[in-house]
């Protein structure tokens, strides 16, 4: 067989050349690459759709079948020399732009005081023999490495803008698999739209200094309107599900009343790799990679009979799915509205009237969700650089115009939405938290 096939829910067969991308195989074997199977996509929204089991490896191999196609395309449209040159480090990244998030995907970063990006450029450039991924893309070209890096890098602008957009920005190949392979494992149904057409539908504006921009064909506008709507609907129902952020925030209380109990110089109980990892004032890839979820959820059973009776509290309600319950604050009455900090300081209040919930700010959860992580689409601003790299824009009479001046019904998605704030309690109080709010003056 010439071709080295996987089975895919999404794409059905992703296909590999076992000559001309021998060394993407390769890469895929890789124990770094491999490690991704025992991530899951989507953190801990396991808790709440109970389908959402898959992996950042599944993912990060959908991304590469979309970049195939997307430069291929690009090839078949183009005689361009800068195009064909790209193919080799746009699909080593595209393969690799996760290798470095550590267990639960982003959510565990803040426990480990981690950027999963600044780690997915060390593994990719660490030379130590045991490194494999390193060593795949040098024997393919010994500049690769550093190129691989520097376009995951999403401060760095040494390539070309194009390269770049493809890999990370408002509608990239990323987000061309995560949204709809998260919609299909969770079942919410939100993740539909053409993909196909949009990914063929790709082509070049150069700007006047010469530039190359990405820019999508006039009649693959509906295509993108699906596509910024499903991003909307999946951040309202899956990414920020109500559910999923009470376990998220549960798993982030223990790991502080853990390094709390630790910083004060109680025994924590460690497993090896976290405790290699922590004592290292600067550590090795190697003793990061070593944490997985499985070295995790080992460390959280660990706890559920620790001396701290805050600690084994949580990690029993974490393993056991004992979840905490969300609870507003009280709505405006007569036209005011309470400030957090007085709604926070009563349920704080109630939590403290009940001594088996000691410490009481262990049980009394604030959860901050910031407008700009609700908003779908950001549109093109001048004074915000950022956004002028990364706007969806459609080709309407040969001129890039940014996709929310030709579609109306994307404007309401381009507004910031307020902040949202919400707490979690147990849900044993639940019911007076709610008697609470509802005598709230």
């Amino acid at each position: 067989m010439s071709a080295k096939i996987f089975r895919d829910p999404l794409y059905n067969y992703i296909a590999l050349e076992r000559q001309s991308e021998k060394w993407l195989i390769e890469l895929l074997d890789t124990p770094e690459v491999q490690r991704l199977g025992r991530i899951h996509q989507l953190g801990v929204s396991y808790l709440t759709y109970r389908g959402a089991d898959h992996n950042r490896l599944a993912h990060s191999l959908g991304v590469l079948h979309l970049m195939q196609q997307a430069t291929a395309h690009l090839c078949s449209e183009y005689e361009d020399a800068q195009v064909e040159q790209a193919q080799v480090p746009l699909l080593a990244a595209a393969l690799i732009h996760d290798v470095g998030h550590g267990p639960f995907s982003h959510l565990f970063e803040p426990c480990l005081e981690i950027d999963h990006e600044e780690w997915s450029k060390k593994v990719i450039l660490c030379e130590d023999q045991d490194m494999k991924v390193h060593k795949v893309l040098k024997n393919v070209d010994r500049y690769l490495p550093n190129k691989v890096a520097e376009l995951i890098d999403k401060d760095n602008y040494d390539h070309p803008s194009w390269m770049k957009y493809l890999l990370s920005s408002q509608l990239d190949m990323d987000r061309l698999d995560y949204l709809r392979r998260d919609s299909l494992f969770t079942g919410a149904g939100y993740g539909h739209y053409d993909f196909y057409r949009i990914v063929n539908t790709l082509e070049f504006h150069v700007d006047a200094d010469g530039t190359k921009n990405i820019v999508w064909s006039e009649r693959s506008k509906f295509a993108i309107e699906e596509y910024v709507f499903a991003r909307h609907y999946m951040y309202q129902n899956v990414y920020l599900h109500k559910t999923t952020r009470g376990f998220e925030k549960l798993l982030l209380a223990m790991w502080k009343r853990a390094k709390l109990l630790r910083d004060n110089g109680d025994e924590v109980s460690l497993v090896p790799a976290i405790q290699e990892f922590w004592a290292a004032n600067d550590p090795t890839v190697q003793q990061y990679l070593r944490i997985e979820e499985f070295t995790v959820l080992q460390q959280i059973q660990n706890w559920t009979t620790h001396p701290d009776k805050s600690l084994s509290d949580l990690a029993r309600r974490f393993l056991n799915r004992n979840r905490f319950s969300m609870i507003e604050p009280p709505p405006p009455k007569d036209g005011l509205a309470p400030s957090n900090a007085e709604w926070e300081a009563a349920l704080l209040a109630l939590v403290k009237a009940h001594s088996e919930f000691d410490p009481p700010e262990m049980y009394c959860l604030k959860d901050e969700v910031k407008g700009k992580y609700n908003q779908p689409y950001f549109p093109e601003k001048e004074e915000d650089d950022q956004s002028v790299k990364n706007a969806i824009r459609l080709l309407v009479d040969g001129k890039p115009v940014e996709i929310s001046q030709v579609l109306e019904r994307l404007k309401p998605l381009t507004q910031e939405p307020v902040e949202r704030v919400r707490y979690y309690i147990p849900r044993e109080l639940l019911a007076e938290a709610r008697k609470l709010r509802a005598e709230w003056k």
